[in-house]
């Protein structure tokens, strides 16, 4: 574990990323209570007012607050993306268990079904659900619709590892000790891919978020006056300031830049092949960006001085 967090901290890119990433959550925490206004209240005499000592973001086409509920809507869709990911969790790993514990026939038929799951596109079919639920704007409503059609890739990446550790000794060891098989898939394989799935759902975050935003632009989304990011971009889009549109924006692209860079730090921390691989040449996402500082080696006995 020491290794591991050792080689978090040496990435370039992830530990600047963590630090934004949790100066963006505890703003979203912190400043609702503290604020004085109300997020709620209208007031046309205040509406479209740009930045300044009485309000540091502005105010809304109704005289509310922008940084109160720019803090309100990242908290909001923090907390729907966080619970989407849950459910996404365990319907992944859920499937991609049985399938890989299980193998054989029932294995082909539960991946050529999730073939036919990965030809339907991602947001028409949360679209569909939606409408077909008919209850636009209820939180639990937007979660299960952008759980529904994200969980097959976590499906088919426990699959996969699954399928690989069998063929590890010590999961034969413990066949031939008697062991069955729930109890081989439990202790032996599920626990193992514990870094591969916090990495893979990590990943998810950004992608949630950003569809969240996308069908609260479209309409269909958590209704107003309850504020998300997605939904301030939409009370944005008829107005002419494009400052109103490009803040929401913008905390949606550094939240979902954070979440990628850290990621990637968790990936080079927790694989155990990287344990040989300096900070030097290990990957970055700002390789060729950042110049690694050079190393001072002692000359050959042959080498020309």
């Amino acid at each position: 574990m020491r290794r591991g967090w050792r080689r978090f901290r040496r990435n370039e890119a992830a530990v600047p990323a963590t630090i934004g990433l949790g100066a963006l959550v505890l703003f979203c925490l912190v400043a609702p209570p503290i604020s004085p206004y109300d997020p709620y209240k209208v007031d046309f005499s205040q509406k479209l007012e740009l930045p300044s000592l009485q309000h540091w973001m502005g105010t809304d086409f109704f005289g509310r607050d922008l940084l109160e509920r720019m803090a309100l809507g990242g908290r909001l869709s923090m907390f729907i993306a966080l619970v989407a990911i849950v459910i996404i969790l365990v319907l992944g790993l859920v499937y991609g268990t049985i399938a890989g514990a299980v193998g054989g026939k029932l294995d082909e038929l539960m991946m050529r079904g999730l073939d036919a799951l990965f030809a339907i596109p991602r947001l028409p079919g949360i679209l569909i659900i939606l409408v077909l639920i008919g209850e636009n704007g209820n939180v639990f409503t937007v979660i299960l619709a952008l759980s529904l059609f994200s969980w097959m890739t976590t499906a088919r990446l426990v699959r996969g590892q699954i399928v690989s550790l069998k063929q590890n000794d010590y999961v034969r060891a413990a066949r031939a000790l008697g062991a069955r098989r729930h109890q081989v898939v439990v202790r032996h394989i599920v626990r193992n891919m514990f870094g591969i799935l916090l990495v893979a759902v990590v990943l998810e975050l950004p992608g949630v978020i950003l569809n969240e935003a996308f069908i609260s632009v479209l309409g269909l989304g958590i209704n107003p006056p309850t504020a998300t990011w997605g939904n301030i971009a939409h009370d944005a889009l008829g107005l002419s300031n494009a400052y109103f549109l490009v803040l929401p924006s913008v905390a949606i692209a550094l939240f979902a830049i954070a979440v990628n860079f850290v990621a990637d730090g968790l990936q080079d921390a927790l694989d155990p092949r990287r344990e040989s691989i300096g900070a030097t040449t290990a990957w970055s996402p700002l390789q060729g960006f950042l110049r690694p500082a050079a190393r001072v080696t002692e000359p050959s006995p042959g080498s020309v001085q």
